[in-house]
Formats: C-alpha cells, sequence, structure tokens
C-alpha cells in the first residue's frame, strides 16, 4: 500500500451499492410498475417475473423484440427488463408506444384501445384536440378532461424520441417516479417528457 492509496475512497462491496444498482436492484421496482400500471394482471405479472428472473434467458426467447429496438446482445441485463417491461405492457394493451410526430389519428385509435381506457372508463373525443397539435399539446388536454376522475396521461421514457403512454391513476404516479427513479429510469407526466 502506497502513500496515496491512504487517501483513496474504498470500493463499495455489492450488498453497499444503492438500490437499484445491478440486475438483483431492479427486480422488485420492475414488478411494483408492472403491477401498478397493468392494475395487477396476471398474465402481466407472471411474463414480469420471468424478465426479471432470468433476463439473459427472457432475451434470448424474444431476441426479435429486442432486434426490433436495436438492442443485438444482452450485457445490460438493466436495459433488457426495462425494455421487456414495455413490451410485456404493450403485447397486452397497457401501454402503447408512439412516435413522436404522430397523427391526431393514430394518436386517438391507439390510445383508446388501451385497457386502461375501459378500466378507468375514459372517453376521447376527437373535437378536444387540434389536429395539428403534438403529442404532448394532446396529452394535456387530455389530462384536464381526466382531471376529475383523478386521471393523467404518463409515460415511460426509453430516451427515445417515441412515447410509451398510458392513463394513469394520479395517486399512483408518484409512486411509479420513484420506483422508475430508484433504478435510474424515468416515468412522469406525458406532457412533461
Amino acid at each position: 500500500m502506497g502513500f496515496l492509496d491512504r487517501f483513496r475512497k474504498p470500493e463499495k462491496a455489492e450488498s453497499q451499492k444503492p438500490a437499484g444498482a445491478g440486475e438483483a436492484g431492479y427486480r422488485q421496482p420492475i414488478l411494483e410498475i408492472a403491477r401498478l400500471i397493468s392494475d395487477g394482471d396476471q398474465e402481466v405479472m407472471g411474463e414480469a417475473a420471468e424478465c426479471v428472473s432470468d433476463p439473459k434467458r427472457y432475451f434470448e426467447v424474444h431476441i426479435d423484440r429486442y432486434e426490433e429496438r436495436g438492442i443485438e446482445d444482452s450485457d445490460d441485463l438493466e436495459l433488457i427488463q426495462w425494455l421487456g417491461l414495455v413490451d410485456i405492457l404493450e403485447s397486452r394493451g397497457w401501454v402503447c408506444e408512439r412516435d413522436w410526430k404522430d397523427e391526431l389519428g393514430d394518436f386517438l385509435h391507439f390510445m383508446g384501445k388501451l385497457t386502461g381506457m375501459a378500466a378507468n372508463r375514459l372517453s376521447l373525443e376527437r373535437e378536444w384536440f387540434d389536429e395539428d397539435g403534438d403529442i404532448q399539446q394532446w396529452c394535456r388536454i387530455l389530462d384536464g378532461k381526466w382531471s376529475a376522475r383523478e386521471i393523467c396521461t404518463a409515460a415511460l421514457d426509453l430516451e427515445s424520441d417515441c412515447y410509451v403512454l398510458f392513463p394513469c391513476k394520479k395517486s399512483d404516479l408518484e409512486e411509479l417516479r420513484h420506483l422508475a427513479g430508484s433504478i435510474h429510469r424515468r416515468i412522469d407526466l406525458a406532457a412533461r417528457m
């Protein structure tokens, strides 16, 4: 041990890393996010459990989904789990992934088909929206229209030019923000993305 080594901070052991660090720290937040967004949908929960239990195997089984996103290997297990969650929720109708330059008709079509729309008895009326608007503007309008129902439009951030949208109970949004933040990801109001 040299003189300068005395001043070096000791490296943190795996057990001392903050929550959310590493593959194991992703398991519980991912499952809780899945539960809150899907209202505990058993099919979602089962597939999400498979994804976080063995992300490498999940990647191999669903490699076509990942390749569509430009992910060719399973080196980043945290990203594999995050994208796996999005794909699971989308395949079961709980979220829709929309391009930033979506047209109003497509936005209304895909939002209207979400399971959470029917579960919360939410409506979409084309006349509420300006055809020349964008997703953030349209989501602000929905937030206003659904405010009395305590529902907002939220999104999972993929750090890309798309929106992963879902109707969200306002009472769940803060917990979703916290859970996503604990694994260095982001969920927020869609209008803030």
